[in-house]
């Protein structure tokens, strides 16, 4: 009895069409689908098992369709695409052209779009889109075309699922990107800092694969508008292609460093001056006109700690008097004297100047030639013989200018020692500034001993 009364209970709470029966061919059909789905899903998943990365798993998903797959990244850049399958000749589809078809899709909900084929704007086939998505960060998109099999459920899901697995993979690989980006990072901190052992140095360097002894040149890349840790390696990782060379990075008090490792056998002013070049090329590409950058002289690991404090004083140099004028200088172009124009009182520095020369800074007929002859004759080590030369002048013609400058201002430049140090560090301060008269730093190292073979001398204090 009471098993009549729970069947009839159960009949009762049963909806009618599920006690209908489902006819056998329809079983086949959803048998099959899931079959086919599964298929795919384990295929998938040994992709991932081995280690394929990305481009793995675009091969495997190219090999369940005939149709060709597209792997397209934020910036327009196909990834990866299949290579095989019939169509896959197919120039890329054109990503605006389908995104500005399916309207705004949903990140979120990861769910594939059928754009329809319309030949008159360019669209000779459909075209399965799919964001490659997670956590509402957009990764890439995955798009198939319509060539040699019907769009359906079996074509959707495949897509579907590569594209969570996708998604998956480059969440796995941003996480072992930011994990050996902090290792290094934190070794980069204990160069700068001098906080280690030697003993510590080299367990860090072995495990990392990167050298401790190396000579390096530091750069201080002041802060940027664009300071995630995301786009400090992305800035790292283009001046290291640009150069060819290993880069150690790391994030200082006000800005970023970059540990520029400097090749074996090569001419230590000619690296720095190459390091130069290529920051202001990078960061004339990113669109960064604020970004200033101090850079040291090829240093030993022990001198890291000082090219550190140094770089940061030219920053400093360049905030305060060369802001907008200059983006890159390195710490022999402004010598010993930026430890003072960094760190004094911006009113009490230009007072300095204007004591100093101040009577070849107005309009004074020949000013400006006497001030560009003191700044080559000082760019030429006090020579005379070579300050005629490259300015294309008499001897005595620098001696009479010399002399003029003893007559207006009371310095003896030719032959006092402190009065040299005056004149430099007003000159400093004009350059910096952009005095018409003054060249910019960025000529210096092209005019300056052209001939003359760059020596392997570092900084290792």
């Amino acid at each position: 009895m009471l098993t009549r009364q729970v069947r009839a209970s159960a009949a009762a709470s049963t909806p009618a069409e599920a006690l209908t029966p489902v006819p056998s061919d329809e079983l086949r059909r959803r048998y099959d689908e899931l079959a086919r789905r599964h298929t795919v899903e384990l295929r998938l998943s040994a992709s991932v098992a081995r280690a394929g990365g990305i481009s793995g798993l675009v091969g495997t998903a190219a090999e369940l369709t005939a149709n060709p797959l597209w792997l397209i990244d934020a910036r327009r850049r196909v990834v990866s695409r299949s290579v095989v399958a019939r169509g896959s000749d197919f120039k890329p589809p054109d990503l605006d052209l389908l995104l500005a078809r399916c309207g705004p899709v949903d990140i979120a909900s990861t769910k594939p779009v059928v754009i329809p084929a319309e030949p008159a704007r360019g669209l000779a086939r459909r075209h399965l889109v799919v964001p490659v998505a997670r956590d509402g960060r957009m990764f890439a998109w995955l798009v198939m075309a319509e060539v040699a099999v019907r769009l359906g459920g079996d074509e959707t899901n495949l897509a579907q699922r590569t594209a969570l697995h996708l998604a998956t993979e480059y969440v796995v690989q941003r996480r072992v990107a930011r994990a050996s980006w902090n290792a290094r990072a934190a070794f980069a901190r204990q160069l700068v800092r001098g906080s280690h052992t030697d003993a510590d140095l080299l367990a860090s360097a072995d495990y990392l694969g990167v050298r401790a002894d190396a000579d390096r040149v530091l750069v201080y890349v002041g802060d940027h508008s664009a300071d995630e840790l995301c786009d400090d390696q992305a800035l790292a990782d283009v001046v290291a292609r640009e150069l060819g060379v290993e880069i150690l990075a790391t994030r200082g008090r006000e800005g970023m460093i970059l540990l520029v490792e400097v090749p074996e056998e090569t001419a230590c002013v000619a690296f720095v001056h190459r390091v130069k070049q290529v920051l202001r090329q990078v960061i004339a590409r990113i669109g960064e006109p604020e970004t200033v950058v101090g850079v040291s002289a090829v240093s030993g690991p022990s001198g890291l700690k000082r090219a550190y404090r140094e770089t940061r004083e030219v920053v400093l140099c360049i905030d305060r008097f060369g802001r907008g004028l200059h983006r890159v200088i390195a710490v022999d172009d402004l010598g010993p004297a930026r430890l003072f124009v960094a760190n004094s009182d911006i009113g009490s520095v230009r007072r300095y100047v204007h004591d100093a020369l101040g009577s070849l800074l107005g309009d004074t007929p020949g000013s400006a030639d006497l001030l560009r002859t003191l700044q080559c004759f000082f760019d030429t080590g006090r020579s005379v013989r070579e300050s005629a030369a490259r300015l294309g002048i008499h001897e005595n013609t620098v001696r009479l200018r010399m002399a003029k400058v003893h007559d207006l201002t009371g310095l003896d430049v030719a032959a006092n020692a402190n009065d040299q140090l005056s004149v430099q560090t007003a000159l400093l301060v004009l350059r910096l500034e952009g005095h018409p008269a003054l060249p910019p730093f960025v000529e210096r190292q092209a005019i300056a001993d052209p001939d003359r073979p760059a020596s392997r001398k570092k900084d290792t204090a």
